[in-house]
Protein backbone atom coordinates (compact mmCIF):
# COMPACT_ATOMS: atom_id res chain seq x y z
CA UNK A 1 0.00 0.00 0.00
CA UNK A 2 1.41 3.31 -1.04
CA UNK A 3 0.59 6.33 0.99
CA UNK A 4 0.68 9.76 -0.58
CA UNK A 5 0.35 13.03 1.22
CA UNK A 6 -1.02 16.22 -0.06
CA UNK A 7 1.82 18.82 -0.11
CA UNK A 8 -0.66 21.64 0.54
CA UNK A 9 -1.96 19.89 3.64
CA UNK A 10 1.59 19.48 4.98
CA UNK A 11 2.37 23.17 4.42
CA UNK A 12 -0.91 24.20 6.08
CA UNK A 13 -0.19 21.95 9.06
CA UNK A 14 3.25 23.50 9.56
CA UNK A 15 1.80 27.01 9.13
CA UNK A 16 -0.83 26.29 11.78
CA UNK A 17 1.83 25.07 14.21
CA UNK A 18 4.01 28.13 13.54
CA UNK A 19 1.07 30.51 13.93
CA UNK A 20 -0.03 28.95 17.18
CA UNK A 21 3.50 29.35 18.57
CA UNK A 22 3.45 33.02 17.70
CA UNK A 23 0.07 33.55 19.31
CA UNK A 24 1.35 32.00 22.53
CA UNK A 25 4.60 33.98 22.68
CA UNK A 26 5.35 35.37 26.11
CA UNK A 27 5.77 39.13 26.34
CA UNK A 28 6.99 41.09 29.32
CA UNK A 29 5.65 44.21 31.00
CA UNK A 30 8.09 45.78 33.43
CA UNK A 31 6.87 48.10 36.17
CA UNK A 32 9.17 50.47 37.99
CA UNK A 33 8.65 52.77 40.94
CA UNK A 34 10.22 53.98 44.14
CA UNK A 35 9.23 54.30 47.76
CA UNK A 36 10.70 57.43 49.28
CA UNK A 37 10.37 59.45 52.44
CA UNK A 38 10.08 62.67 50.40
CA UNK A 39 7.25 63.55 48.07
CA UNK A 40 6.37 66.97 46.77
CA UNK A 41 3.81 68.44 44.43
CA UNK A 42 5.58 69.64 41.29
CA UNK A 43 4.46 72.41 38.95
CA UNK A 44 5.99 74.62 36.27
CA UNK A 45 4.82 78.22 36.37
CA UNK A 46 1.97 76.99 38.57
CA UNK A 47 0.75 74.22 36.23
CA UNK A 48 1.46 70.49 36.00
CA UNK A 49 1.46 70.46 32.15
CA UNK A 50 2.33 74.05 31.25
CA UNK A 51 2.93 75.80 27.98
CA UNK A 52 5.76 78.33 28.18
CA UNK A 53 5.14 81.16 25.70
CA UNK A 54 8.26 82.75 24.21
CA UNK A 55 8.11 86.29 22.85
CA UNK A 56 8.26 86.58 19.08
CA UNK A 57 11.68 87.45 17.67
CA UNK A 58 12.60 88.75 14.22
CA UNK A 59 14.26 86.41 11.71
CA UNK A 60 17.23 88.81 11.72
CA UNK A 61 17.98 87.88 15.36
CA UNK A 62 18.72 84.28 14.33
CA UNK A 63 19.55 84.41 10.62
CA UNK A 64 23.11 84.38 9.27
CA UNK A 65 24.92 81.81 11.41
CA UNK A 66 24.35 78.53 13.21
CA UNK A 67 24.15 78.87 17.00
CA UNK A 68 22.66 82.34 17.26
CA UNK A 69 20.13 82.59 20.08
CA UNK A 70 17.36 85.01 21.00
CA UNK A 71 14.22 85.34 23.09
CA UNK A 72 15.40 83.74 26.33
CA UNK A 73 12.33 83.07 28.48
CA UNK A 74 12.46 81.94 32.11
CA UNK A 75 10.20 79.31 33.61
CA UNK A 76 10.02 78.21 37.23
CA UNK A 77 9.85 74.67 38.56
CA UNK A 78 8.09 74.77 41.93
CA UNK A 79 8.07 72.11 44.63
CA UNK A 80 5.29 72.46 47.21
CA UNK A 81 3.73 70.36 49.97
CA UNK A 82 7.06 68.66 50.65
CA UNK A 83 7.90 66.92 53.89
CA UNK A 84 10.11 69.40 55.80
CA UNK A 85 13.62 67.90 55.90
CA UNK A 86 15.86 68.05 58.97
CA UNK A 87 18.80 69.06 56.74
CA UNK A 88 19.03 70.65 53.30
CA UNK A 89 17.75 68.21 50.68
CA UNK A 90 18.85 68.27 47.03
CA UNK A 91 16.79 67.46 43.95
CA UNK A 92 17.81 67.15 40.31
CA UNK A 93 15.55 67.64 37.33
CA UNK A 94 16.03 65.15 34.51
CA UNK A 95 14.96 66.48 31.10
CA UNK A 96 14.33 64.23 28.13
CA UNK A 97 13.43 65.20 24.57
CA UNK A 98 11.38 62.81 22.47
CA UNK A 99 12.73 64.38 19.29
CA UNK A 100 16.09 66.08 19.95
CA UNK A 101 18.16 67.61 17.18
CA UNK A 102 21.72 66.42 16.54
CA UNK A 103 22.85 69.63 18.30
CA UNK A 104 20.93 68.65 21.46
CA UNK A 105 18.04 71.08 21.07
CA UNK A 106 14.29 70.60 20.78
CA UNK A 107 13.29 70.15 17.13
CA UNK A 108 10.61 72.52 15.89
CA UNK A 109 7.49 70.36 15.52
CA UNK A 110 5.07 73.16 14.55
CA UNK A 111 3.04 72.50 11.41
CA UNK A 112 4.27 74.86 8.66
CA UNK A 113 6.76 76.13 11.23
CA UNK A 114 9.88 78.25 11.05
CA UNK A 115 12.84 76.44 9.50
CA UNK A 116 16.45 76.48 10.63
CA UNK A 117 15.43 77.14 14.23
CA UNK A 118 15.04 74.96 17.33
CA UNK A 119 14.39 75.53 21.02
CA UNK A 120 17.32 75.39 23.42
CA UNK A 121 16.80 74.52 27.09
CA UNK A 122 19.07 76.32 29.59
CA UNK A 123 20.06 75.00 33.04
CA UNK A 124 19.27 78.40 34.60
CA UNK A 125 18.37 81.93 33.54
CA UNK A 126 21.36 83.13 31.52
CA UNK A 127 22.83 79.67 32.01
CA UNK A 128 24.33 76.90 29.93
CA UNK A 129 22.51 74.88 27.26
CA UNK A 130 21.20 71.47 28.32
CA UNK A 131 22.42 68.99 25.68
CA UNK A 132 19.45 66.72 24.95
CA UNK A 133 21.10 64.86 22.04
CA UNK A 134 20.72 61.11 22.07
CA UNK A 135 17.33 61.04 23.76
CA UNK A 136 18.57 60.06 27.24
CA UNK A 137 17.38 61.86 30.38
CA UNK A 138 19.82 64.67 31.20
CA UNK A 139 20.25 66.16 34.70
CA UNK A 140 20.07 69.94 34.99
CA UNK A 141 20.02 72.20 38.03
CA UNK A 142 20.53 71.62 41.73
CA UNK A 143 17.28 72.36 43.53
CA UNK A 144 17.65 72.75 47.29
CA UNK A 145 14.84 72.28 49.80
CA UNK A 146 16.17 74.05 52.89
CA UNK A 147 16.13 72.54 56.36
CA UNK A 148 12.56 72.84 57.71
CA UNK A 149 11.09 74.19 54.43
CA UNK A 150 8.12 72.63 52.65
CA UNK A 151 8.53 74.40 49.30
CA UNK A 152 11.22 75.67 46.96
CA UNK A 153 11.64 76.68 43.34
CA UNK A 154 14.26 76.80 40.59
CA UNK A 155 14.39 78.93 37.45
CA UNK A 156 15.27 77.41 34.08
CA UNK A 157 15.07 79.08 30.68
CA UNK A 158 14.39 78.28 27.04
CA UNK A 159 15.37 80.24 23.95
CA UNK A 160 15.28 80.11 20.17
CA UNK A 161 18.52 78.92 18.57
CA UNK A 162 19.48 78.78 14.90
CA UNK A 163 20.53 75.38 13.60
CA UNK A 164 21.05 76.60 10.04
CA UNK A 165 22.54 79.74 8.54
CA UNK A 166 19.20 80.57 6.97
CA UNK A 167 16.11 80.89 9.16
CA UNK A 168 12.59 81.33 7.80
CA UNK A 169 9.65 82.75 9.76
CA UNK A 170 6.85 80.69 11.25
CA UNK A 171 5.61 79.17 14.50
CA UNK A 172 7.98 77.25 16.77
CA UNK A 173 6.85 74.39 18.99
CA UNK A 174 8.80 71.89 21.06
CA UNK A 175 8.30 69.72 24.13
CA UNK A 176 10.40 68.10 26.81
CA UNK A 177 9.48 65.69 29.59
CA UNK A 178 10.91 66.07 33.06
CA UNK A 179 11.36 63.87 36.10
CA UNK A 180 12.39 65.00 39.55
CA UNK A 181 15.06 62.90 41.25
CA UNK A 182 15.33 63.11 45.04
CA UNK A 183 18.97 62.98 46.17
Amino acid sequence: MTRTSNPCAVVLAFAAIAASGTAMAANTITFSGEVTDQTCQVAVNGFTDPTVILDSVPVSALDGAVGRSAGETAFTLQLTDCVAPTADEHFTTLFQATNPSAAGNLVNTAASGATGVALQLLDSVGGNPVDLAGGAAVPAGDIVLANGATSTSYDYAVQYVSEAATVTPGPVLGAVTYTLRYE
